[in-house]
Formats: C-alpha cells, sequence, structure tokens
C-alpha cells in the first residue's frame, strides 16, 4: 500500500490520511511529489488522479480524495471512527462540514507548518469560518463527555478520522495571531504533542522548498 502525498509543510489534504495511518499504525510506503512543480502534472497522472493525497493498493486500486481514503481504510480498522453510534455519526457529520466548508479560513489561512502566530489581516468572512470551527470542536468535546467515554483531550474523547481532518486546521490556528478559546488552546496542545501530528510538522518544517502563495503573513 501506498500513499502519495505533497510537501509537507503546505499540504493539508496530504496531512490527514497520512496522521491517521500513522496514529493508527496502518501500515504503508510513502511516495511524496514536490507541489506544482514543472513536472507535477506528469507525475500525480501516473498514479490516477491530477491531485494529492493518492492511496494506491494492489485490491483496491487508487483512492482519491482524504474523506475517500480514510472512510475505505475504516471499512478494514474501524476503531478509527468512534465505537458509540452517536460519537461515530457526529465525527462523520463533523469531518463533511471540514470537507466542503471552512473555505475562507482555507484560502486566506494556508497551512503553513514553519509559520508560528504569523500577523495577518483576514477577512469577516474568515474571522466568521475560525470561530465558527471552534463551535464545532466544543460541541463535539461537550457530546463526549455527556457520554462519559474515555477522554484523552481529542474532539470525542479519543483520537478519530476527525482529529486527523481537523489536525490541518489545528496548524493554521497556531500558525497565524487569530482569537482562539482556551477550549480551543487546550485541543490543540493535545493535538500537536501527538506523535503522529509531530512528526509531521518536524519533517514539513525540515522542508527547504517555499510556495510563495502560501507564504503570508508576518
Amino acid at each position: 500500500m501506498q500513499l502519495v502525498i505533497g510537501n509537507k509543510k503546505y499540504s493539508s489534504w496530504s496531512m490527514r490520511p497520512w496522521v491517521a495511518m500513522q496514529h493508527f499504525g496502518v501500515a504503508f510506503d510513502e511516495v511524496q511529489l514536490g507541489l506544482f512543480t514543472d513536472t507535477w502534472a506528469e507525475d500525480i497522472a501516473q498514479y490516477g488522479s491530477r491531485t494529492v493525497p493518492v492511496l494506491v493498493d494492489e485490491q483496491l486500486g487508487s483512492i482519491t480524495d482524504s474523506l475517500a481514503i480514510l472512510e475505505t481504510l475504516a471499512d478494514f480498522a474501524p476503531h478509527m471512527w468512534p465505537t458509540r453510534a452517536k460519537l461515530r455519526a457526529q465525527a462523520r457529520s463533523a469531518c463533511a462540514q471540514m470537507h466542503s466548508g471552512f473555505i475562507a479560513m482555507r484560502s486566506e489561512m494556508p497551512m503553513n507548518c514553519s509559520a508560528h502566530q504569523r500577523q495577518l489581516g483576514i477577512t469577516e468572512a474568515c474571522a466568521i469560518d475560525v470561530a465558527a470551527v471552534q463551535i464545532l470542536w466544543q460541541q463535539c468535546r461537550d457530546l463526549a463527555l455527556e457520554l462519559d467515554v474515555p477522554d484523552h483531550g481529542y474532539l470525542f474523547g479519543e483520537f478519530s478520522i476527525a482529529d486527523a481532518f481537523f489536525a490541518p486546521v489545528v496548524i493554521r490556528l497556531n500558525a497565524y495571531a487569530v482569537p482562539t478559546s482556551e477550549a480551543s488552546q487546550a485541543y490543540m496542545q493535545t493535538m500537536l504533542a501527538n506523535p503522529a501530528i509531530a512528526a509531521w510538522v518536524a519533517a514539513g518544517q525540515a522542508e527547504t522548498t517555499l510556495l510563495a502563495e502560501d507564504e503570508v503573513g508576518h
């Protein structure tokens, strides 16, 4: 099994399945392609896709899109989702919201593993997204506490695909000086201490290739 990814410093969609697979011990070979190089289109086309990430498996073929990859893996490893039905349903809902929403935040606050509390002017739409994602996090945490499941500080108590999906948002909120609540900061610290996330961030920080469009703020 191969996971084809982009630059770790910037590729938020690549980060999601990589972190989940690392955390849950899913064995894979990493194939890293440089984003937007002269050979990018040719390189990624070898895997039947135009975007990263791509999961390549002899039996399953090539699977594109982070959510599709993680849902496929969860077919074989159901514990990647919360065990309780209500938490599992809400975790899927949270992932879907991240997958299709928070467009202004994703556009104006690119993931950058090397950035820390940069000053950045954002639009009202982006500020609304920043507040909304923190409200969603709190709702997830409240539900986990209400159902009294084992709590390790993650969205639904224990680490799940939902946390992998919001890992790039944690990097974003850590990268730029935007308002975060105490509860959000506690969740972010839990996430940043996760070995899989810490390994991705360290690798991203070690990369020397810079993408100008993702180097924002000061």
